[in-house]
C-alpha cells in the first residue's frame, strides 16, 4: 500500500499518486466516516479532496512544526505498520506513505529527494506547476510525474548506475566511435543550419548508457545528475525491451511486421517497428542518397497497452487561481486527435493522442554547436522483442509526417484576457522525436533552460540534443530574483547585515530594472506581466513597510501587508519565468525537417553496429575479459564508484528468463541490491567503512578520501548522522560535496577526491582478503582511469 502527497499550507492537493490498495483503503476510510455514501462512488477513483479532509490533522500539525516550532517531524511509524516521511520545499509540504515491507524510511526519503529533483528539472524554480499547470491539464501532467517516478523506480532495480546513482563508463572501439561522433556532430550542424544556433550538447544514449557525448566549445558545465535525469527522460520516452538473447535469434514477426511482448517499463507504449530495408553503409559515405536508405512501406500496428496500477484520479477539486493567459485565434494547440483522459491508466492517459495516430510513441526537437569526447556509457535498459528495426519518415515541404495530425503552437502573444488552451506535457513533431524542456544546473545558474530533443534512433538507441531557449540568459538574474523574495517571506534576512536593509532592497530593484531593461521590446503577456511587477514593487507603502522591516533585527516577523505584497511579487516573478520558458511555441518546419534528416543519417551510419552496440551496453565485456575471478579468489561482484566524475565500474549481471539460471542470478542481485541499500544507509549514520556476513556471502563496503596525486587523506573531522541531511547520491543532492566539506573544512573545493568501493565474497573469505582485494582493486582502476576520466564537461 503506498501513496505520495504534496499539498500546500491550506492542503490543497498539488500532486496524488496512489496505488490500488491505498485508494480502496482510503475510500473506506471516507465511507466509515461518513464522507462517501456506501456503493455511490467509483471504486477506482481517489477523490483529492477525501485526502485532503482525512489527512488535513496530520498535514496541519506538520506545518505547525514547520512555522511555529521550527523543528518538524522527519518521519512518523505506525503501529499498523504505515511510515509517513515528510519534506518541505519552498510552500509545499510533500508526504511519502507506505506500508509495503520492503519499503524502509530510507527509501521514502530517497523517493521524495528524487521526485524533488525530477520536479525541478522540469520545471525549474515553479514547482507550483505539476499542481495547477497553466499550459497542461493536470490529469496529464500527474500521469506524466507518475510514470516518471515508476520507470525511476524500475531502473533503481535493474541498474547499477541508478542504484549508486553514478555514470557506468562502456569502451567501444575505435571505429564505431567515430561512427558515432560523426552522427553526433552532424547533428549539432544540421540544426545550426536549421536556425537552432545555441545547441551546447548531443548525446548518444543506447539501452540508457550513455555511449557518446559532443559538446560545443563554449558549452557550459553538464552535471552528471543531469545526464542521468536525461537518460531516465529518454527512457520513459522511448521505451524498449529488448533482451540479449534475442539479439542472437531471429524472432519471425507476424503478418503485420512486428512482435508483441509486454513491456517491462511502466510507462511505455509498445510498437515494434515495421521490416525494412537498408543498404550496408560504406566506409566514407556522408550522402543521404535514396540508393543507400531503403525504407519499407508496411504501416505500424499497435499492441495491447499494459493495465495501469494507478487508479485515476478524479479532477473535483478547487482549482487554485491561476495567472490568465491566451490562446492562438482559431487553432487548436492541441492538434487533432487529443482527448481527456478518462483512463485509469498512466500510459494511455500520456499517449492518447499517439494511439489515435497509429504510431504509438510520442515525439519533440532541439538547436546546436561542436566538440568531441571519449565514448562514455552509464546505466542500462532492456531493449524490446526481436532485431532492431526502424522506418524511414514520409515528410510533406512543412516537415511534417503525411498521417500524422499538426500540432499548432505560437510563437507570437496571445490575445489578453482570454484562458490558455491546455496542451500535452510534451511536444512532438515525428513518431522518433520528442521535444521537453528541462532546466539544468551551471555554474552560473541553479536552473538554466534548456530544450531536449529525443530522437530515436533504433528501438533503444536515442540521440538526445540539449539547446539554449532564447532568453536564457535572464534565468540567472530571475533565480537570484526567486530566491531573495524566498528569503524574505520565510524570514530569512541572511543575504544582507541586520543594518544594511536598504542594500537588498537596492539590489531587488537593480535586478528588477535588469530585467525591464533587458525586456523592453517584450509584448503580450509578458509585457503585462514585467508591468504588474513594476508596479507592484513601487508601491510607496510597501517599500516604506518593507525597509522598515529589513532594517530590524533577527526574529522580527514580517508585518502583514507587507508580506501580502511579497507573496504577490513573489507569485508575478514566477509567472514571468513560467512564460519566458514554459511557454509551449512551435516547431518551426525547418527544424522538423533537420530532425528527420539527422535521423535518418544516424540510422545509415550505425545500422551495422546497432546489435554490436545492444549487446556492449547489456554486457560489459571490458569487464568480462578483466577475469576478476581468476585475480581475486572469492570475489563474487564488486562496484567502484569514482565520486571525483561520479563514474562507476562493475561486471555486469545479467539476468536471463529460462530455468534454473535466472533463480540463481536473480538471487545474487537481489542479494547486491539489498546490501547496498544496507551500507547507504550505513553512510548516512557516518559509517565510511562496513562488513557484514549473511548466509553464505560476505559483504563490504569502502570510502576513502585522496589528494589530487592520488595519496591517501585523513579525515580532519569525523562525519556524524545529520551532519548531512542529504541521501547519499547525486539525485537528491550533492551529498559528497557536502561530504567533503564537512570532513575536510580547511582544504580547497574539489582538491579532495572521494572513491566508494562495494564488495561481495563467499562467506568463506576471510577479512584480511577482502582489505586485500580492496587495495589491490584501487590501486588497478586509479591506474587504469588516469587522466582520461575526467569530468562531463569539455
Amino acid at each position: 500500500m503506498r501513496g505520495f502527497v504534496v499539498v500546500n499550507k491550506i492542503n490543497d492537493v498539488f500532486y496524488l499518486d496512489c496505488d490500488t490498495e491505498f485508494t480502496n483503503h482510503i475510500n473506506a476510510q471516507a465511507v466509515e466516516q461518513g464522507l462517501l455514501e456506501a456503493g455511490n462512488y467509483d471504486t477506482k477513483i481517489l477523490d483529492p479532496s477525501m485526502v485532503m479532509q482525512l489527512f488535513s490533522p496530520l498535514f496541519m500539525s506538520q506545518w505547525f512544526l514547520i512555522e511555529q516550532r521550527k523543528n518538524p517531524c522527519t518521519s512518523i511509524t505506525c503501529e499498523n505498520g504505515f511510515i509517513f516521511v515528510f519534506k518541505q520545499l519552498e510552500d509545499l509540504l510533500i508526504v511519502a506513505i507506505s506500508r509495503e515491507k520492503p519499503d524502509t524510511e530510507q527509501f521514502l526519503s530517497k523517493k521524495i529527494g528524487v521526485f524533488i529533483r525530477v520536479v525541478e528539472f522540469l520545471f525549474g524554480p515553479v514547482t507550483n506547476e505539476m499542481g495547477y499547470s497553466v499550459f497542461c491539464r493536470r490529469s496529464d501532467r500527474w500521469t506524466f510525474l507518475q510514470n516518471l517516478m515508476k520507470t525511476w523506480e524500475l531502473l533503481r532495480k535493474e541498474e547499477h548506475s541508478f542504484l549508486v546513482e553514478a555514470i557506468e563508463r562502456l569502451h567501444v572501439n575505435q571505429l564505431v566511435n567515430e561512427k558515432c561522433m560523426e552522427s553526433l556532430e552532424y547533428a549539432m550542424s544540421r540544426l545550426q543550419s536549421a536556425g537552432e544556433k545555441n545547441i551546447h550538447h548531443a548525446l548518444l544514449v543506447v539501452n540508457s548508457k550513455l555511449l557518446s557525448l559532443y559538446s560545443n566549445r563554449s558549452a557550459p558545465s553538464l552535471a552528471e545528475s543531469d545526464v542521468l535525469c536525461t537518460i531516465l527522460l529518454a527512457r520513459l520516452l522511448f521505451p524498449t525491451n529488448e533482451k540479449l538473447e534475442d539479439l542472437f535469434s531471429y524472432r519471425k514477426p507476424d503478418d503485420s511486421g512486428s512482435t508483441t511482448e509486454e513491456m517491462k517499463s511502466p510507462a511505455s507504449i509498445t510498437v515494434t517497428p515495421p521490416l525494412e530495408r537498408y543498404e550496408s553503409a560504406v566506409e566514407g559515405d556522408d550522402s543521404l542518397d535514396e540508393e543507400n536508405y531503403l525504407s519499407a512501406t508496411e504501416t505500424i500496428t499497435k499492441t495491447k497497452l499494459p493495465e495501469s496500477p494507478y487508479p485515476a484520479v478524479s479532477e473535483h477539486v478547487t482549482e487554485e487561481e491561476t495567472p490568465t493567459a491566451e490562446p492562438i485565434k482559431g487553432t487548436d494547440m492541441m492538434g487533432e486527435g487529443f482527448a481527456t483522459p478518462d483512463s485509469a491508466s498512466p500510459v494511455t492517459d500520456i499517449h492518447k493522442q499517439l494511439i489515435k495516430d497509429n504510431t504509438g510513441r510520442l515525439t519533440p526537437v532541439g538547436r546546436s554547436r561542436s566538440r568531441t569526447f571519449d565514448g562514455m556509457i552509464t546505466g542500462r535498459v532492456t531493449p524490446g522483442p526481436g532485431r532492431a528495426r526502424s522506418r524511414s519518415l514520409n515528410v510533406d515541404q512543412q516537415g511534417q509526417r503525411a498521417d500524422m495530425p499538426s500540432i499548432q503552437r505560437s510563437s507570437s502573444p496571445l490575445p489578453k484576457g482570454e484562458p490558455i488552451q491546455p496542451v500535452s506535457p510534451v511536444i512532438r513533431s515525428s513518431p522518433d522525436h520528442i521535444r521537453q524542456t528541462a532546466f539544468l544546473s551551471t555554474q552560473l545558474c541553479n536552473f538554466y533552460p534548456y530544450q531536449l530533443d529525443f530522437v530515436q534512433i533504433f528501438p533503444g538507441m536515442v540521440i538526445v540534443l540539449l539547446s539554449e531557449i532564447p532568453r536564457a540568459n535572464h534565468a540567472s538574474s530571475l533565480c537570484q530574483l526567486l530566491r531573495l523574495l524566498t528569503d524574505l517571506l520565510s524570514g530569512q534576512k541572511s543575504q544582507v547585515q541586520r543594518v544594511q536593509g536598504h542594500v537588498l532592497y537596492d539590489l531587488i530593484n537593480t535586478l528588477l530594472v535588469k530585467l525591464a531593461t533587458a525586456m523592453k521590446k517584450a509584448k503580450g503577456n509578458i509585457e503585462r506581466i514585467l508591468e504588474d511587477i513594476r508596479r507592484r514593487w513601487d508601491n510607496a507603502e510597501f517599500k516604506s513597510s518593507l525597509l522598515s522591516y529589513l532594517e530590524q533585527g533577527a526574529g522580527t516577523e514580517i508585518p502583514p501587508g507587507a508580506e501580502r505584497s511579497l507573496t504577490g511579487l513573489h507569485r508575478k516573478v514566477k509567472e514571468l519565468f513560467l512564460h519566458l520558458y514554459l511557454y509551449p511555441y512551435d516547431i518551426p518546419p525547418a527544424v522538423s525537417q533537420a530532425m528527420t534528416s539527422i535521423c535518418e543519417k544516424a540510422k545509415v551510419k550505425l545500422f551495422d553496429y546497432k546489435d554490436y552496440l545492444s549487446v556492449k551496453s547489456q554486457r560489459n565485456i571490458v569487464m568480462t575479459s578483466i577475469r576478476y575471478l581468476d585475480a581475486f579468489p572469492g570475489l563474487v561482484h564488486f562496484i567502484y564508484i569514482d565520486r571525483r566524475t561520479n563514474q562507476l565500474t562493475a561486471p555486469s549481471l545479467n539476468i536471463t528468463d529460462e530455468g534454473e539460471n535466472h533463480d540463481a542470478t536473480q538471487f545474487l542481485k537481489d542479494k547486491i541490491w539489498n546490501m547496498t541499500c544496507w551500507m547507504y544507509g550505513k553512510l548516512a549514520e557516518g559509517v565510511t567503512v562496513a562488513t557484514a556476513r549473511e548466509g553464505d556471502y560476505h559483504y563490504s563496503y569502502f570510502m576513502w578520501f585522496t589528494d589530487y596525486q592520488g595519496a591517501p587523506k585523513q579525515i580532519q573531522e569525523a562525519y556524524q548522522e545529520g551532519d548531512v541531511s542529504i541521501p547519499p547520491g547525486i539525485l537528491s543532492g550533492q551529498f559528497y560535496s557536502s561530504l567533503k566539506r564537512h570532513c575536510f573544512p580547511n582544504c580547497l573545493p574539489g582538491s579532495v577526491n572521494c572513491y566508494e568501493l562495494i564488495m561481495m565474497h563467499v562467506g568463506l573469505v576471510n577479512v584480511q582478503y577482502i582489505f586485500t582485494h580492496r587495495q589491490m582493486l584501487a590501486k588497478q582502476f586509479f591506474e587504469a582511469s588516469g587522466d582520461t576520466q575526467m569530468n562531463l564537461v569539455l
